[in-house]
């Protein structure tokens, strides 16, 4: 008997009669025989609720009170759960709700953002044996110390593929508001269409640029435990995109899928000395500040002076500044530049390497709509493209077009 784990969002049990909904969802599938295990998010905007409450009673809930904060917020599991579990035996299959730490979900002890170190789930399994469906609240676990933690965000995701994997499921669905992962965002490209099958790799790499139908870290689980995960929707039939390990020509494109992610900005240091010293000491500086840094370019100039050019979240940019600004003066150099309110746009796929014209169809597209690159970064399978945020939507719209991601390529 096989063993499916799904995993529904706030959006899919955002109320009454969509927690009926999923549960008619997941008796029907106990009754084609496989055993399930479902883990659930909070209803709609229960989190974000909660949180809200919190911040009128502290100011800072998750710095002065980060172990009360994962208590209040594992509530909102908790009720949908039981709900949940109400309402599949209203539909005549037998069901038992637990919390993460109920279904020994061992996280590290760091709270509101807690991970996953070991799932035992010995009740889980007792209950499987048993012929009923086992729900798990999703975003929660329980440390070692037995100190209720949250995992932060996409931790439901986290919860359902860890799941699967410690018990061997034969696939992981992730169901949410969505029929799929597209080549690029439908409310921003009319033309995206919905990915059949995707690499983990380079489901990785759209979801750390952007795209918000599956957290990373999740990925990176199934990836590692080989769970093939398929993202469906909750509100409609369909087959979904299964993420799975890459086969000889699945979904052979030259690029896999676009994303995008505002709120960005870059810095250019002007007129450094020469050598990689400066440049370590400038990125060690911003580690140690916590400031993280995505894209770093180097350029040596005729006089012997160099510039460096990295990007930043602008949400890091106030303290990257003032961090840089003093290096430029420490280091000798001749100034600081900024220039925020930038998108980062990735375009992802394994076939892509290796390929002649790939950046030059890229750079093509873009200069055709008249949007200016600002910094250009590439790994094994993706060439991110820093442009103005007012641009993102044209840019994802005319590189979605050049690559034929609507249709044949």
């Amino acid at each position: 008997m096989a063993l499916i784990v799904q995993k529904y969002g706030g959006t899919s049990v955002g109320g009454p009669e969509r927690i009926r909904r999923v549960a008619a969802r997941v008796a029907e599938e106990r009754r084609r025989g496989s055993d399930v295990v479902v883990v659930v998010s909070a209803m709609g905007d229960t989190t974000d609720e909660l949180l809200a409450l919190a911040c009128q009673v502290s100011e800072d809930p998750r710095r002065r009170h980060s172990r009360e904060l994962d208590l209040l917020l594992s509530a909102g599991e908790r009720v949908a759960m039981a709900l949940l579990a109400m309402a599949i035996r209203e539909c005549g299959v037998e069901a038992l709700s637990f919390t993460g730490s109920q279904a020994a979900i061992i996280t590290d002890g760091v709270h509101t953002g807690a991970r996953i170190e070991e799932i035992r789930a010995t009740r889980v399994r007792e209950e499987l044996a048993r012929g009923r469906v086992v729900i798990v609240a999703g975003f929660q676990g329980v440390s070692r110390d037995r100190e209720v933690t949250t995992l932060g965000r996409g931790g439901s995701d986290t919860t359902a593929v860890a799941l699967a994997a410690a018990l061997g499921a034969a696939r992981c669905d992730i169901f949410t508001d969505v029929d799929g992962v597209h080549t690029a965002d439908p409310r921003r490209v009319p033309r995206a269409r919905r990915i059949e099958r995707i690499d983990y790799a380079e489901m990785l790499e759209l979801a750390t640029s952007g795209a918000k139908v599956m957290h990373p870290r999740a990925v990176e689980i199934g990836a590692r435990y080989r769970v093939p995960i398929r993202v469906r929707s909750s509100f409609e039939e369909g087959e979904g995109t299964l993420i799975t390990a890459r086969e000889a020509g699945m979904e052979d494109l030259v690029v896999t899928g676009l994303a995008s992610e505002s709120g960005h900005a870059r810095l250019t240091l002007r007129g450094l000395p020469s050598g990689m010293g400066p440049m370590s000491r400038v990125l060690s500086r911003l580690a140690a500040a916590g400031v993280s840094v995505d894209m770093v370019a180097q350029a040596d100039r005729p006089d012997g002076r160099r510039q460096l050019q990295l990007t930043v979240k602008e949400e890091a940019l106030p303290e990257a500044r003032a961090l840089c600004g003093a290096l430029v003066e420490e280091l000798g150099g001749e100034g600081l530049e900024e220039r925020a309110g930038l998108a980062r746009l990735a375009l992802v796929g394994s076939g892509m390497h290796g390929r002649p014209g790939v950046y030059a169809r890229a750079f093509e597209a873009l200069l055709r709509e008249g949007i200016e690159v600002y910094a250009l970064s590439t790994s094994s399978i993706s060439i991110a493209l820093l442009v103005d945020a007012a641009n993102e939507t044209a840019a994802l719209q005319c590189l979605h077009e050049a690559f034929g991601l609507g249709g044949e390529q």
